[in-house]
């Protein structure tokens, strides 16, 4: 399941929308609010409806919370996992010289 980028809610599968920027940079939105909200440059943490803003001013429900912690590790974890597999590492692990 996909992560809105603006307000950071749980987007079902087929729903939403997918923009794909020129730099190859992937953004997920649940509907055309959070879509255009980001276009006109707004900030998440300081627009009041995103779990962003809840979770700055502690008004964050404890399960929300966690969940949004769980998210944030796995997303570390991935980040950590492709910079591990870059250039000469990954050269030998594929078994090259």
């Amino acid at each position: 399941m996909a992560r809105c980028n603006f307000c950071g809610v749980d987007i079902e599968k087929g729903t939403g929308m997918l923009f794909v920027e020129k730099i190859g940079k992937v953004l997920h939105f649940c509907s055309t609010k959070c879509e255009k909200n980001h276009d006109l440059g707004r900030k998440p943490k300081h627009t009041r409806w995103t779990q962003e803003f809840r979770k700055a001013k502690g008004k964050l429900s404890a399960a929300a919370e966690k969940e949004a912690l769980q998210q944030e590790a796995e997303g570390e974890e991935t980040v950590k996992q492709k910079i591990g597999l870059s250039g000469a590492a990954a050269k030998k692990l594929k078994g090259g010289a």
